[in-house]
């Protein structure tokens, strides 16, 4: 009897430690792959667009793309994609214009980033690609220089995050938008 008690004894103490061993959390991957593909742990849910410009066909108009990564990405982010799903024309009807990216907001501005832009279905959606991925945990902004803001209306993008790594999966933000006012004559 004692060996029979010793040996379910061993038995359900092996049983337990390999159950345990399932449930062992791994340590901190760069990112998050699934069969070859890279994804965002936790995927950036705070983005917004800026212009400090606010009236229709006023000049000097800058339009910036402000996006948080959450610290628990645990990837960097390789792109982000804009695609204009409301406004009276393109934003940039007046031609594609490369942008430029850096660390932190418009009003204060850290390290500058790589960065280029396609453009496509006549200017009505952007990829924007880092050629080095922006690290997570940052507040990264894209700043195009429009020259001359839109006709007056609400113009509003859908937005998604694309991870560095092997096969990124693009994933969604949200929506982001911009208002251009109607100078009403002056």
């Amino acid at each position: 009897m004692r060996r029979l008690r010793a040996g379910l004894t061993a038995m359900i103490t092996g049983s337990l430690l390999a159950t345990a061993s399932l449930f062992a959390i791994a340590p901190a991957a760069p990112a998050l792959e699934v069969e070859g593909q890279t994804s965002f742990v936790a995927v950036p849910t705070k983005a917004k667009l800026i212009n400090y410009r606010w009236y229709a066909f006023e000049g000097g108009a800058v339009m910036y793309v402000v996006m948080e990564l959450p610290s628990g990405a645990q990837a960097g982010l390789g792109g982000i994609s804009l695609e204009q799903i409301r406004g009276v024309q393109p934003a940039f009807y007046y031609g594609a214009i490369q942008p430029t990216a850096f660390l932190g907001t418009p009003r204060r501005q850290g390290a500058a980033l790589p960065v280029s832009a396609s453009f496509s279905n006549e200017a009505r959606s952007v990829a924007i690609s880092f050629p080095d991925p922006v690290p997570a945990g940052s507040t990264v902004t894209v700043a195009f220089e429009l020259g001359v803001n839109p006709p007056a209306d609400l113009y509003v993008y859908s937005i998604s995050a694309t991870p560095w790594g092997p096969n990124p999966i693009e994933q969604d933000v949200g929506v982001v938008q911009m208002s251009i006012l109607d100078n009403g004559g002056l």
